[in-house]
């Protein structure tokens, strides 16, 4: 099986049922009090794995939370232990739970663009979304969103009907290639991209800088497996069209590529470069600090710009979060607590920083 490449995202063809690009609200499930509780079976290994081995005609439940989401930890105890959630679940699905902080999970984000915590996604056989539900609301909520979900056609032969129906509809198109590119079925994907980048030579509609950056990152880099094609790809994309989003996305995924190829400080340079394209945007100097504390990479560049975005944002919980994860993995203990204490100070109700704070406390103690 080729590597996972799938990113759907939001509003495809493919049917998805997107939630909005905000983080989830809290919500008290009506099946709170349920006197009987029962255990789904996750599936223990990465995506590929779970895909790999869903029996025939399974599809694969995706729980796509974090650590420090209590909303995410709601859902997994208060519905996901329901008897009867656990029956609708086993009855025709294989159940994977992903940490986006932790391991794959920021990749599997970045592939289906998960914007708000938790979202159930489902999946077929080969990694293509079939629909997502956003932060549920309870068992009955979740429930039906299956059902709904369960109900829909297979959505690459919808795309083609789409295009057949419309073959000048470029966003339609864009769409039956990304469907390719997620089947493996890289030489369809190649004519639909270069059909899409034919239609939209100038990137006027958006299209052919998400054409490039898909062929990059999802068939150079995934399914092909070569970091090398993908960086330079990347770059043809950021001397193409340099105002576009894929543009200043395409630093990020390059310093990754360049990281797994051990060229780490090649990786610095474009983060570095990320940065200096949007100085006044905290929110990449987020970014930067988490590609540090994920990749393990660059951990004091990553704490300096996390710095440098505290001097803009001096009251930004994630950003002293951040630094704790950082001060913690340059072996400074005790200014990781001190960071850590902040993220909690200035969000209270955010469970993780407390956690956090506890286990740095700890660790500090020598218990």
């Amino acid at each position: 099986m080729p590597r996972l490449a799938a990113a759907l995202a939001c509003g495809l063809a493919f049917g998805l049922a997107c939630g909005p690009a905000t983080p989830p609200v809290e919500h008290v499930p009506k099946d709170i009090d349920a006197p009987n509780r029962a255990t789904i079976r996750w599936f223990e290994g990465p995506l590929a794995a779970a895909l790999a081995a869903a029996a025939a005609g399974e599809q694969v439940i995706l729980d796509v939370g974090a650590y420090w989401c209590d909303s995410c930890h709601e859902l997994d105890e208060q519905v996901f232990s329901l008897p009867r959630v656990v029956a609708a679940v086993e009855a025709g699905y294989l159940a994977v739970k992903i940490d986006a902080e932790k391991d794959e999970g920021p990749e599997i984000v970045e592939r289906y663009h998960v914007e708000a915590y938790p979202t159930v996604l489902v999946l077929d056989a080969h990694g293509v979304e079939r629909g997502r539900i956003v932060a549920p609301e309870d068992a009955d909520a979740l429930l039906a969103g299956l059902s709904e979900i369960a109900g829909r056609g297979d959505p690459l032969a919808a795309a083609r009907a789409r295009v057949e129906a419309d073959p000048d509809d470029l966003a339609r198109r864009y769409e039956l290639a990304l469907g390719y590119a997620l089947t493996g079925r890289r030489a369809d994907a190649e004519a639909e991209y270069e059909r899409v980048l034919a239609g939209d030579p100038e990137n006027a509609r958006g299209l052919a800088a998400k054409a490039l950056f898909d062929r990059a990152v999802l068939l150079a880099a995934e399914l092909d497996g070569d970091g090398e094609r993908a960086i330079v790809l990347l770059r043809e994309l950021q001397a193409r069209f340099p105002a576009s989003p894929q543009a200043l996305r395409a630093y990020r995924s390059i310093g990754r590529e360049l990281h797994r190829l051990g060229r780490s400080e090649e990786a610095v340079a474009s983060l570095e470069a990320m940065i200096a394209a949007k100085p006044a945007k905290v929110g990449l100097k987020s970014s930067y600090g988490w590609f540090a504390v994920r990749e393990r990479c660059c951990a004091d560049a990553g704490l300096a710009a996390v710095e440098a975005g505290l001097q803009q944002a001096p009251n930004d919980a994630e950003l002293h979060h951040l630094r704790a994860e950082l001060r913690d993995l340059l072996g400074d203990h005790a200014g990781a607590l001190v960071s850590a204490r902040r993220a909690a100070e200035l969000e209270p109700k955010t469970a993780h920083y407390r956690r956090r704070v506890e286990r740095l406390a700890a660790l500090s103690e020598g218990r």
